[in-house]
């Protein structure tokens, strides 16, 4: 069963979903790095490592040379090969938290170029849905006074955001925030709102509720 934490840039998925998987632990939950494709063989793991460096290791500063559908053809394949790789993401008796899933790379498309939000959509058919979403609805403003160490694209820059980095991300992850809304109003997610003074884990005891009661219903 998977259980995915979404939101904007800096929005605290990765700690609330770590959190969340250590609640969860007695019904066998576990932590899952979507960049990590699990055990494979040498041949495997090359190709996925040049996937993975084209994704995620290419240098920022070149922009986005090749266009938005260039970029999400790239997501789609990795995702693909993780649906196929990782058994545990669909094991009906494995709890898999993860921070993210493609979700927010098709927002991020849609903001970045007039694609055809269907055929974005239909590249990742063949990746499994999450059993339960939540989308962490943080302000741009409140994840930006929590750190500042944001890449270029984070910020906008390859998505035609420019001025200083503060507003150029606020002014960027808006838009992501509004397409990522929409989602949750299409896909029927659970949306919480952190109040910026609660700890994090106040926010991942929201999300184990709504999985223990999630597991309760037939």
């Amino acid at each position: 069963m998977l259980i995915v934490m979404e939101g904007i840039d800096g929005s605290g998925k990765s700690t609330v979903a770590r959190l969340v998987a250590r609640e969860l632990a007695p019904y066998r939950a576990v932590f899952v790095d979507k960049k990590d494709i699990g055990p494979a063989d040498p041949g495997t793991e090359a190709r996925a490592g040049r996937l993975r460096e084209l994704i995620w290791s290419s240098p920022e500063k070149q922009g986005d040379t090749y266009g938005a559908a260039h970029w999400i053809l790239l997501i789609a394949s990795w995702y693909a090969g993780l649906a196929r790789l990782r058994p545990d993401l669909t094991d009906p008796d494995t709890l898999a938290v993860t921070d993210g899933w493609y979700y927010r790379n098709i927002a991020k498309t849609l903001v970045r170029e007039r694609l055809d939000a269907h055929w974005v959509e239909s590249l990742f058919a063949p990746v499994p849905e999450s059993a339960l979403t939540v989308l962490l609805d943080v302000a741009p403003e409140v994840a930006w006074a929590r750190r500042h160490d944001f890449k270029d694209t984070e910020i906008g820059r390859w998505d035609g955001f420019t001025g200083p980095p503060r507003e150029s991300y606020r002014a960027y992850q808006s838009v992501v925030r509004e397409e990522l809304l929409r989602m949750a109003k299409d896909r029927d997610w659970l949306v919480l709102t952190p109040d910026p003074d609660d700890p994090p884990e106040r926010t991942a005891a929201a999300v184990v509720a709504a999985v223990r009661a999630l597991r309760r219903t037939p």
